[in-house]
């Protein structure tokens, strides 16, 4: 049990991790998570937060991952919020997956069919509502969240049984410290209160995912009684882990993962300019928000771009210089030209871009739990999987397979 060491009144953002305490003081410890295997060509994903529509956008990256035959060499999956649900749907069907060859046949059949039907058929928010008798006790709504994920998508699997050929990452936002929390197969915590190992916890994938995905306001943080972190000296309080990095990207953007290829997608919620109403103090708390999540956004995106430029700028055959990386950054609003460099008209040519659905750019679809309708879940799939293609054959178009051989998700 984690208690506090200390009786003085603090503020959860007076924090050594952000550097606005009076000390930064990292943990120290020396326990780190298992690397995964080698592979000849190492693949990540970093996958974002913004509900159902980051969830089913994420599917298509890793639909293309499979069609351009790269999944074998995934070695490292981070994730926020809805791009969480994804993550974990993967690591749970990963031996299955395996077991199928890693095709886009079985990413389509064990991933991306089951996800839609549960999607547009049933509302996860309106479970939720109908469940709320469960917190009139000890329970919280986080806690609910994480028993409808489990029934719905993660069957009781646990983080420690997950396969240890990826080393997968579901992040939240640790309000005590201010500082990202990761869930992995072999341990959790953050870099302020160490790290302590899941084996023997109990600790279920979907208690990580609805820790990921617990949007401020709708959902209480989930405080973690039970673990004993080495530094803590209060319990971790998690909420989405977009607060603090939407793209999920951090937890790769160290030069340890230099020479790994890494695909981000940033499925996130837009700021739509000009004229906002509403009440006063609530709009006005509202939009402040909406900035600073933007400005720490871009803010993130543009370093891991300069860095991609870096890197593409050696050459496929050479070594990757410090501080830069090789990969894509795509977001659902990205535009790109009419006529490009690299494969991209060739891309064009093949497979058609499909960007809206009933007449509304796929950006612009709200970042809800909600049931959505099968061919906007379909649409969202594509579009994910259509942005990853055409990065790809603009930036390093070597990457990409035959396209003759390569069969779209369906509309």
């Amino acid at each position: 049990m984690t208690r506090s060491r200390h009786t003085d009144s603090r503020w959860a953002v007076d924090s050594p991790a952000g550097g606005t305490g009076l000390r930064a003081r990292p943990c120290g410890d020396t326990l780190r998570p298992a690397p995964p295997p080698p592979a000849d060509a190492p693949v990540a994903v970093a996958l974002s937060g913004g509900g159902f529509r980051a969830t089913l956008a994420a599917l298509g990256v890793l639909r293309f991952v499979a069609d351009a035959r790269m999944m074998p060499e995934l070695r490292y999956a981070s994730s926020v919020s809805g791009g969480s649900i994804a993550n974990g749907l993967l690591a749970a069907r990963w031996p299955a997956l395996r077991r199928r060859g890693f095709t886009p046949e079985a990413v389509d059949e064990l991933l991306t069919d089951p996800t839609i039907s549960k999607i547009s058929s049933r509302s996860l928010k309106k479970a939720l509502l109908r469940g709320l008798w469960r917190t009139v006790g000890s329970a919280t709504r986080t806690e609910l969240l994480a028993r409808r994920l489990d029934e719905w998508f993660f069957d009781g699997i646990e983080l420690a049984d997950l396969d240890p050929q990826v080393r997968w990452i579901l992040n939240a936002a640790n309000l005590t410290t201010g500082a990202r929390f990761t869930f992995e197969r072999d341990v959790h915590g953050d870099y302020t209160i160490g790290l302590t190992p899941t084996a023997r916890t109990g600790l279920r994938l979907s208690v990580a995912v609805a820790a990921s995905a617990a949007v401020p306001g709708a959902f209480p943080p989930l405080v973690l009684h039970r673990a004993d972190f080495p530094c803590a000296t209060d319990a971790p309080a998690l909420l989405d882990g977009g607060v603090y990095d939407n793209t999920g990207s951090e937890a790769l953007d160290s030069e340890r993962y230099r020479e790994v290829f890494l695909l981000v997608l940033n499925s996130g919620g837009l700021l739509r300019p000009g004229a906002y109403g509403g009440l006063p103090i609530v709009r006005d708390l509202a939009r402040a928000n909406s900035l600073l999540y933007r400005q720490s956004t871009a803010l993130r995106t543009r370093l891991m771009v300069e860095r991609f430029q870096r890197g593409h700028g050696a050459g496929p055959g050479e070594p990757v210089p410090p501080g830069s990386r090789r990969g894509v950054l795509m977001a659902l609003a990205t535009d790109f030209p009419d006529h490009g460099p690299g494969r991209l008209d060739t891309w064009r040519e093949a497979f058609p871009e499909h960007r809206a659905y009933d007449g509304r750019d796929l950006s612009l679809v709200p970042t809800v739990f909600d049931r959505l309708d099968e061919p906007l879940c379909r649409a969202l799939v594509h579009r994910g999987w259509w942005l990853t293609g055409a990065a790809l054959a603009t930036y390093h178009p070597h990457r990409l397979p035959d396209l003759g051989a390569m069969t779209p998700p369906p509309l």
